[in-house]
């Protein structure tokens, strides 16, 4: 897509679309002044913290993670647990090792409403192949909204 395209695109969107351009404008600002951040990471903005065996993971809900029905898409959601619950791992994990999500199983119980989610992750089990893992998304006004239980294959870290 062309400048000139993409000037004439941006005129001609509602405003509630501009909202959403904006924020993926940010996400791409955010993307390019951080070097080891992921394209994902830098749309979701989220903020996270490790405490001992546990991961909390927040980001805001925004336009831009919303399905049709204005509520938070259940792949965001999946991402969200997934970041939450890998961050752990990786926590726990010593530096020469790594590790990928092998299973995940998800219950969606409340819709994604709210101007925040907040996901906690907690250690399971840790074995010498394998951690399980389980995260639980909770809206601004302390309802649940996932719960999802994961497993992690442990692997040696690839030379960078």
């Amino acid at each position: 897509m062309e400048k000139a395209e993409i000037a004439k695109l941006l005129a001609e969107i509602k405003e509630e679309d501009l909202q959403a351009a904006e924020l993926f404008l940010l996400g791409l600002q955010k993307k390019a002044q951080k070097e080891n951040g992921t394209y994902i990471g830098a749309f979701l903005a989220p903020s996270g913290e490790y405490r001992e065996n546990e991961f909390i993971l927040k980001i805001p809900n925004t336009p831009l993670i919303q399905n049709s029905l204005d509520i938070v898409h259940g792949g965001i959601t999946a991402t969200l647990l997934d970041s939450a619950m890998g961050s752990l791992v990786h926590h726990v994990l010593p530096g020469h090792l790594a590790a990928v999500t092998s299973e995940m199983k998800i219950n969606y119980v409340a819709p994604g409403i709210g101007s925040e989610l907040t996901c906690t992750a907690s250690l399971i089990h840790k074995g010498s192949k394998t951690l399980v893992t389980e995260g639980r998304v909770v809206r601004d006004d302390g309802k649940l909204m996932a719960h999802c239980t994961a497993s992690f294959f442990i692997i040696d870290r690839p030379a960078q």
